[in-house]
């Protein structure tokens, strides 16, 4: 009886070590998945419309403004060019590309055309300071100056447009059913989309250039000159990076990319403001950075004497991509 005593005790011990060894392989199979979900998952872009929304990725298919040439699309390693004027806050709703466009009174057109670049369709002349637009739900919303300023929403469907608030708006980020904005002070402020909820969410920093990832709004500071970011209900600012000393910058769900001014070069840092890296030298002392399917498309001087800019794109790592013919 002992001898069965002590083999059962014995069998119920290895019972929980291999249940416990089991246990045990399948959180390491699932950090080894989750890890290598991480490693290739495609990069979430928040910045390229603080970028003037020059490039965009969705659906397989790339949409990037050949500068004064047009939007040209990228589908299964082929281009296709689309329009044939200089696009600003390219978006892409399900066949549909919007955009804006410097008509010939030196006003923005807000426009659309199809992804195939049939239906080509002017929509409204915008009066507004900034480029930056966003679409969401068959609406548009932007930083109207006609008559005030502050922040407009446009309907696609019935052309009604409303005042979500009267501010003097530098900057303002479209999050879910939320517009965060700052003002020309420097101020921070939240606002519904209906106009709900308006709230001042710290004016302690001098805020510039905002962008939005998850749960943090990171922002240039003119005071630390450097790089920041704050929580959306106004807590726990930090300083991400101090060699981000300009406005140009472009935050994903995995790099943060930036404009080395000093030494005329696009760099990329991880989102805690380490393992800085130079990806491409610049001529230009200014550009823009926007991330498309891990393809980093840019502003530099252009080689020909009939324009200022043009676009460049390299890949993220650095390595060579496909050249940009003009």
């Amino acid at each position: 009886m002992e001898r069965k005593k002590s083999k059962l005790k014995l069998n119920k011990r290895r019972v929980i070590v291999l249940i416990v060894l089991a246990i045990i392989c399948v959180l390491i199979l699932l950090g080894i998945v989750n890890l290598f979900k991480l490693i290739f998952a495609k990069e979430n872009v928040v910045g390229n419309l603080g970028n003037m929304g020059l490039a965009v990725y969705e659906d397989k298919q790339t949409f990037y403004n050949k500068y004064e040439e047009g939007i040209v699309k990228v589908k299964g390693g082929e281009e296709y060019q689309i329009t044939d004027e200089t696009a600003y806050s390219i978006h892409l709703e399900g066949d549909t590309v919007y955009y804006l466009t410097l008509s010939n009174s030196n006003t923005l057109d807000l426009k659309s055309v199809k992804t195939n670049g049939d239906e080509p369709k002017k929509i409204k002349t915008l009066s507004t300071p900034s480029s930056k637009f966003y679409v969401e739900d068959g609406f548009v919303y932007y930083i109207s100056n006609k008559d005030a300023m502050g922040i407009v929403k446009f309907s696609l469907d019935t052309n009604e447009e409303n005042f979500i608030v009267t501010y003097n708006v530098q900057d303002f980020v479209l999050d879910g059913d939320t517009i965060f904005f700052i003002d020309n002070t420097g101020t921070l402020y939240s606002v519904g989309t209906d106009g709900s909820e308006f709230k001042t969410i710290t004016n302690e920093y001098n805020i510039k250039r905002i962008q939005i990832l998850k749960n943090w709004i990171y922002f240039y500071n003119t005071e630390e000159n450097a790089l920041c970011k704050i929580k959306k209900d106004g807590s726990k600012m930090k300083v991400v990076a101090t060699f981000v000393n300009n406005e140009t910058y472009n935050v994903t769900s995995k790099y943060i990319y930036y404009f080395d001014e000093v030494n005329k070069q696009i760099c990329r840092c991880d989102l805690k403001g380490k393992k800085s890296n130079a990806i491409v030298s610049l001529k230009a002392s200014r550009t823009k950075i926007n991330i498309a399917n891990d393809i980093l498309y840019y502003l530099d001087d252009s080689e020909s004497e009939t324009r200022i800019y043009q676009m460049y794109r390299v890949k993220t790592n650095g390595n060579a991509a496909k050249p940009i013919e003009y």
